[in-house]
């Protein structure tokens, strides 16, 4: 056998002698014992999180991801097919657009635009996962801020009201 392949043992490091401080008084007969061999404390890991959380968290934030922006694209076409409609009937003025469909666009925009984080992170912030909580708190603040810009929310209350009512 080649010299690289052959495991050569080494020599164990010799202890030093124990002395009378190292010795602990033995249960039983009353003479000193010098203590030998490893420690054989258990060495505690930490257990791994949970997969279903961390399943939990990828779908909702590929619903936040995925589901704003064909939101807004619905909410865009919804808007372009009503002003298509009623450039179709403008010869008529007491013709009324209809508006659920924009309505209807409006709610989906909002409940994945600002429920879904916000419940997200309040999930993880009750669940005690940090990572998460800031993650999604930072979604919501992605999504309110553009969408507050551009609508603000006194406007989209009354959208949003005079959608529900009627």
């Amino acid at each position: 056998m080649s010299p690289k392949k052959r495991q050569r043992r080494k020599a164990a490091p010799r202890r030093p002698r124990t002395t009378d401080q190292d010795r602990t008084p033995a249960t039983g007969g009353g003479q000193d014992t010098p203590r030998t061999g490893p420690d054989r404390t258990p060495v505690v890991l930490p257990d791994p999180p949970d997969r279903r959380i961390t399943a939990l968290w990828v779908a909702l934030t590929v619903l936040w991801a995925l589901g704003t922006p064909l939101a807004l694209a619905n909410l865009l076409f919804a808007a372009l097919d009503m002003q298509e409609a009623a450039l179709a009937t403008s010869g008529d003025p007491t013709a009324a657009p209809d508006l659920s469909a924009v309505g209807n666009a409006l709610i989906w925009v909002l409940v994945l635009a600002l429920l879904v984080p916000a419940a997200s992170a309040v999930a993880a912030a009750l669940l005690r996962r940090r990572i998460a909580a800031i993650g999604f708190t930072t979604a919501l603040v992605v999504s309110a801020v553009p969408l507050f810009w551009v609508m603000p929310p006194p406007d989209l209350w009354d959208a949003l009201r005079a959608h529900l009512s009627g």
